[in-house]
């Protein structure tokens, strides 16, 4: 048959329906290289399994009838004779009361077998050579040749016995029901366990077994993985977690092989979180999240959001923040205050400590900084060292008097409630921008930890206005309460910065939900470097902060969700941008 035979319409539907019937029927695979067919899809193997045994239960069928065609014709016994030299061997394959037995099947399909041996046929037991020659009244019936049976073998057939062989002593005898014996192909098994992976995370493994090659996969066990024919790996992104185990076949050293791969998939740690509301009936109740945005000389935007690890219990959250703009050429205010997670009432601690904030520290620099800053300002840039620490004297009577009035508030509120005024601890960072002639005058504030800083990513520079607040442990910070004023102007005025610029990107100030994930430790805090992959990379890649931008509440809440492994805290961030 040529290459390019083409076979009707018709066949090829016939073995469509075919194979779609094996499949169904559940019929037995032999396996890959069957007849030393290799490469064949499951189905087609099913299809030559299922025509070996209809050839093989035909020619069972032939030889039951060639046999019973035999005995129909085999003459009556001749007349006892004369003992003769020539008479046939009294141990015969067929003599001694062995009689041809009739093959019965018992199931449905047999085991597999490599190749199809060529039809027995049934030999005639020999005649007495002097009874022959004896003139008889019947003729001997002429024997009928053998009728090959159909196979699809394509090894060379193998010829029958032309007549009856003498056993040798001790040989094994042949099945007494005439079957052939067939033999199951040999299998090599094999189980491995592959990398563990993620779900909903891209993942090669390999399959590590020397010697193991053309594989295939055969399950893939509801992994979702595929095997990249070239590289032999498994690929995929699992959608779920949990145990799988994945079938391959292949060759292992020339032996078909199957193997199991165990493959773990671990649970995507974001799905493992859940998000109960918090308590609308409490007292001190807020939203879980929070997002304001107000325009003066500079773009004001601070957003707020609840941590996983409060999501999960249906707590609060513990953080606020505040924003004020005076119009064109008055001052910018913004403060952030994360309320201690141990203070039974910190999330009103942080409330009050931003809004006595707001409400106080515009009349203060309004009466102790802003009649000074034409004159301080320029002499502080020429180098005078008096203008700069009168700066900061100006500033401490205006900052920190600030934040020592918001200390006594969160106290006077503890006792509104008959309780501690430790229940109510909270951080507080404050900053405050003027626009002030060829630039900026900018300054802040804090206790506890977190951090601000200005920065501008065009010449690198970086200035940070808080300064690192650990508590007495590692760990631990300082919270905003009356003896942090204790040291008086010398030991507070360590607490305050301020920074005169012709221009910068931004402003920005943050609790440490944001600050342990983004700058881990306060060195990175104060590299600049770390400052412009934050902004390039990271926050402006993911919000437009721009005023036309009327998206930008939806894009900064949805990146204050960023996921951080071992950072699930409180997250609050404000930005001000020229």
């Amino acid at each position: 048959m040529t290459d390019d035979f083409k076979f009707p319409s018709t066949i090829r539907v016939a073995m469509a329906d075919l194979a779609s019937i094996v499949t169904e029927e559940k019929v037995p695979d032999p396996g890959d290289g069957y007849r030393d067919f290799f490469g064949l899809p499951p189905e087609l193997r099913r299809i030559l399994f299922v025509l070996d045994r209809i050839a093989i239960n035909r020619r069972r069928k032939q030889l039951e009838e060639r046999t019973a065609v035999a005995d129909s014709r085999i003459p009556e016994p001749a007349a006892p004779q004369a003992p003769s030299v020539l008479q046939p061997p009294s141990k015969s394959v067929f003599s001694s009361g062995h009689e041809l037995q009739k093959y019965v099947p018992t199931e449905e399909f047999d085991a597999p077998s490599p190749s199809l041996k060529a039809p027995m046929t049934t030999p005639t037991p020999p005649r007495d050579p002097v009874a022959k020659a004896a003139p008889s009244s019947v003729q001997p019936a002429q024997e009928t040749p053998p009728v090959p049976a159909p196979s699809m073998d394509t090894a060379r057939p193998q010829a029958a016995p032309a007549g009856p062989v003498s056993q040798p002593e001790g040989a094994a005898r042949p099945p007494a029901s005439g079957n052939p014996t067939i033999s199951p192909i040999e299998m090599v098994k094999k189980t491995v366990y592959l990398k563990n992976a993620r779900a909903n995370e891209a993942y090669e493994g390999a399959v590590e077994i020397e010697g193991f090659k053309d594989i295939k996969l055969e399950n893939a066990g509801g992994s979702g993985l595929t095997l990249d024919p070239v590289s032999g790996l498994l690929k995929g992104t699992p959608a779920t977690s949990g145990d799988f185990v994945i079938r391959l076949l292949g060759l292992f050293h020339g032996k078909r092989c199957e193997v199991t791969a165990n493959l773990a998939v671990i649970a995507d740690p974001k799905s493992l979180w859940v998000s109960k509301d918090s308590d609308r009936n409490d007292s001190f109740w807020k939203p879980d999240q929070a997002f304001r945005r107000i325009e003066g000389d500079l773009l004001c935007v601070a957003a707020s959001k609840r941590g996983r690890s409060h999501a999960k219990d249906g707590g609060f959250r513990d953080d606020d923040f505040g924003l004020l703009a005076h119009g064109p050429g008055g001052w910018h205010i913004a403060a952030v205050a994360d309320g201690a997670g141990s203070a039974k009432y910190s999330r009103r601690g942080s409330k009050v400590a931003v809004d006595c904030v707001l409400q106080g520290l515009p009349g203060l620099l309004d009466e102790h900084l802003t009649p000074h800053l034409a004159k301080l300002v320029p002499a502080h840039q020429q180098g005078n060292p008096d203008a700069t620490g009168q700066i900061k004297s100006q500033l401490y009577q205006s900052l920190a008097t600030a934040a020592f009035q918001a200390a006594k508030a969160i106290e006077e509120e503890a006792a509104s409630h008959d309780a501690k005024a430790s229940a109510f601890s909270t951080t507080l960072i404050v900053v405050v921008v003027r626009q002030i002639p060829g630039g900026w005058f900018i300054a802040g504030f804090s206790v506890g930890d977190g951090g601000a800083a200005v920065f501008d990513i065009r010449d690198g520079s970086l200035t940070p206005l808080t300064l690192p607040d650990s508590g007495e442990f590692a760990g631990q910070t300082r919270f905003l309460q009356r003896s942090e004023f204790a040291g008086g102007f010398e030991e507070v005025a360590k607490r305050i910065f301020f920074d005169v610029r012709k221009e910068f990107t931004a402003i920005a100030l943050m609790t440490d939900g944001i600050s342990d994930p983004k700058f881990p430790t306060d060195a990175v805090f104060a590299t600049p470097a770390r400052w412009a992959t934050f902004w390039n990379d990271d926050l402006a890649k993911a919000v437009d902060f721009s005023r036309t931008n009327n998206a930008i509440e939806a894009q900064f809440l949805e990146w204050l969700d960023f996921w951080s492994p071992g950072n699930h805290d409180d997250r609050t961030l404000a930005i001000l941008v020229p």
